[in-house]
């Protein structure tokens, strides 16, 4: 081989290997605190070139493309739960190193990453953040397939059910069902509405406040199906404004909800129609303009305002990590808790064998920030607290309305997961 052929493999292979703490930072939209990002690439690269007695766990969240604004959190939270893991001695007396890649947010990609995962990169298992279009590809194309345990740390509007995938946050009956009843008891509502994006989370979640509505015999006015990239809302706002519903559901992310709610305060229906979310959070109003910003109603499995011994510990050790200060939110709570457990099950099983973690995970708890979780053995969707907020004008102060405790997870069609391999 020629020198170079050497010295262009070699750049492959470093490209490859590792991602720039530059490019992290430009692409993730919100910058690290200068403590977690040695940390993380330092053992990123490290990965790559890790020996038998380490052990790899592979992450793959939204570090660029429409999802990037929720890559930091994930990112932070799974740097101090390795941390903590490896401090404690590792999984089986063995440091575990963490191996992270971008999704992109895009389906075929995440696809290619987790088969890199998989196949190339060995890891024993991974945690995914990615959304419901990719989550539902990688989990069938890269879980099912390869037989790899995949951990979900997002809410979703439910459908996967195989052995390899276990969701670690919140279906709709843990959320939307509990806050239709409130809102009707809470805000007299007795009449809804659903705004979703134009994929699986946006259709799934608003068929979901559908079929809670008529559960509760309250009237369902309509819905609205939004294209990604969405800049003029006005249509749309002009049929919800004619429907004129108690509250309007808004599943919609990104640039796409700022852009909605301006033009919604623009027609003055903030002052007749109650918006509800179970996306609203931290991350998300500081991109909102203050006039915006308060007084929507969020039901959500952990706030940052939410107390308790545990999150206060998580949050400590959360700011040592990335600096006092940094954005936390629940997908950050919930890619803590899916690395603890799926290291707690491989401690269980005494192995990091796939089939006895897998056997390991069913029906394990693990003491979270927002409480004691479980996953149900048939589902494989895990027990999870639903908690009703209120945003304020401080992006970081939710007031937590009602805490409505741990909720058993309900697949929107019967699951048994290991009937699906």
């Amino acid at each position: 081989m020629s020198k170079k052929k050497q010295v262009s493999d070699q750049k492959e292979k470093t490209k490859d290997q590792s991602i720039s703490r530059r490019q992290f930072l430009k692409t993730s939209g919100i910058v690290i605190g200068a403590s977690a990002v040695p940390s993380i690439f330092t053992s990123y690269g490290r990965v790559a070139a890790a020996e038998e007695s380490r052990i790899r766990l592979g992450m793959m969240t939204t570090l660029s493309g429409f999802g990037s604004i929720h890559a930091p959190p994930t990112i932070n939270a799974a740097h101090l739960a390795i941390e903590e893991i490896n401090a404690a001695g590792g999984v089986l007396g063995k440091p575990v190193d963490l191996l992270i890649e971008d999704n992109h947010t895009d389906v075929n990609i995440a696809v290619q990453k987790g088969l890199k995962l998989v196949q190339r990169k060995k890891v024993a298992a991974f945690i995914d953040f990615g959304f419901s279009n990719s989550r539902f590809a990688v989990a069938d194309k890269v879980a099912r397939a390869h037989k790899t345990i995949m951990l979900s740390s997002i809410f979703y509007e439910g459908g996967i059910c195989n052995r390899y995938f276990f969701n670690i946050s919140a279906l709709p009956n843990q959320g939307i069902d509990p806050f239709v009843p409130w809102l009707m008891k809470e805000k007299a509502a007795k009449s809804f509405y659903g705004i979703g994006s134009a994929y699986a989370w946006g259709i799934g979640s608003v068929d979901a406040v559908k079929r809670a509505s008529e559960a509760n015999n309250v009237k369902f006015l309509g819905r609205e199906e939004a294209p990604l990239g969405t800049t003029d809302w006005s249509a749309i706002i002009g049929r919800l404004k004619a429907a004129s519903p108690d509250v309007c559901f808004v599943f919609v992310a990104g640039n796409d909800l700022v852009t909605f709610l301006k033009q919604f305060f623009d027609f003055g229906l903030n002052k007749k129609i109650q918006l509800a979310f179970t996306y609203f959070q931290e991350e998300v109003t500081p991109t909102v303009a203050e006039k915006y910003r308060a007084g929507h109603l969020s039901a959500n499995t952990w706030f940052l305002s939410y107390e308790s011994p545990e999150s206060k510990k998580f949050l400590e050790g959360y700011y040592r990590i990335a600096g006092k200060g940094t954005l936390v939110t629940n997908f950050g709570e919930g890619t803590y808790d899916a690395i603890h457990m799926w290291a707690k099950a491989c401690q269980k099983a005494g192995t990091i064998e796939t089939e006895a973690v897998v056997k390991a995970l069913e029906g394990l708890s693990f003491m979270a920030p927002q409480g004691k979780i479980t996953i149900d053995p048939k589902s494989h969707h895990a027990a999870v607290r639903c908690l009703i907020a209120e945003s304020t004008t401080d992006p970081n102060n939710f007031k937590i309305l009602a805490n409505k405790g741990i909720i058993q997870p309900m697949p929107p069609k019967p699951c048994d997961a290991n009937m699906n391999r």
